[in-house]
């Protein structure tokens, strides 16, 4: 244990002197002197912000209110870094903060909840997140904490259902899906049907979601303006289907599907950030059109989590959407698309 022993206007540190001006070692220290001295500067470092915090608080708190000019003259600090130390400080309770943590780790959790700064900064603590680690997590919390839980949504079950999927949608409480993974017939769909289904999955789905839709070169740009009124188009994904296939004597033989990612609000993805073309060397379906059920696992994994509610809104044996959902653990709702009008 590093003994402390003050002087006048300094105090000894494992053999070592901190006066206001440097330090100054006395008579031989030791290695072990040194490393404890070391370790007390770092500490202090990361210490003296919630210092100088429950300094001013207890002076509140005792001698009426923070007399911030005399402060400002005994610390050399600015008025505003004054006020944020003293606000971090009245917010983190001692019990919760973490002394491998800096200061600023616990500015960045102050506007939360006791319970969440706990939560965040065990975490942070456990991993050794830096700051911008912390915020980022931070985001992600405040991000799936706007979602919220529908009670409505409580009582719905994995099913198919039958009907017109514009129908179907109409009849699922609001906000009760986490998650829409589709690979519609497009060339059997008129406008109108795709703009309603559009608007009912922008209803139906949680703020803060995500949206998959498997589409070709062609379909993407008559799509793009059906869809953008209702959702934010992030990212055209791009999947791999044959890799290698020779081309034509005419034309260049397309060998990738587009899978268009849209969101309704935010959500990060999970897991580690990957690119955005899909090559998969496995699982490639057999039926025609089809979509590998690796890829769909993939995409419901990156995208929502376990219990929550994933749709396909034109759902087809050959993309077997409810299957992914169930061996990843989701919920699944699915209306198939011959039930659904075409031109």
């Amino acid at each position: 244990m590093t003994t402390i022993t003050p002087h006048a206007g300094a105090f000894t540190i494992a053999s070592f002197r901190l006066d206001k001006t440097g330090l100054v070692p006395l008579g031989t220290p030791t290695l072990e002197n040194w490393v404890s001295c070391g370790r007390f500067i770092k500490d202090a470092e990361k210490s003296v912000q919630f210092w100088v915090g429950d300094w001013l608080i207890y002076g509140e708190t005792h001698f009426g209110k923070t007399d911030y000019e005399k402060a400002i003259e005994e610390t050399g600090l600015s008025y505003q870094t004054l006020r944020i130390y003293k606000h971090v400080a009245s917010v983190v309770p001692l019990s919760l903060r973490r002394n491998k943590l800096s200061f600023h780790h616990h500015k960045e959790v102050a506007s939360l909840s006791q319970e969440t700064q706990e939560t965040l900064l065990n975490q942070a603590e456990k991993h050794n997140w830096p700051v911008l680690k912390l915020k980022q997590e931070k985001y992600r919390y405040q991000l799936e904490q706007a979602r919220g839980v529908s009670l409505l949504s409580s009582s719905l079950t994995s099913r198919i259902l039958s009907g017109e999927s514009t129908t179907v949608l109409a009849g699922l409480p609001t906000e009760s899906i986490d998650l829409v993974v589709s690979a519609p017939r497009f060339a059997a769909l008129t406008s109108d049907v795709l703009q309603e289904t559009f608007s009912q999955l922008a209803r139906c789905l949680k703020i803060n979601s995500h949206l998959y839709l498997f589409l070709n070169r062609f379909e993407y740009a008559w799509l793009l303006p059906l869809i953008k009124p209702y959702f934010t188009v992030k990212n055209l994904l791009i999947w791999e289907t044959a890799p290698g296939l020779p081309s034509s004597a005419f034309r260049y033989t397309p060998a990738y599907d587009f899978i268009l990612f849209a969101h309704k609000g935010r959500r990060h993805l999970n897991g580690r950030r990957d690119a955005s073309v899909f090559r998969w060397t496995a699982g490639l379906p057999t039926a025609p059109g089809g979509k590998p059920l690796p890829l769909l696992e993939y995409l419901i994994e990156k995208s929502s989590l376990p219990g929550e509610m994933v749709c396909d809104p034109f759902a087809s044996p050959a993309t077997p959407v409810g299957v992914a959902a169930r061996n990843k653990g989701r919920q699944y709702i699915g209306v198939p698309q011959e039930e659904t009008k075409t031109k």
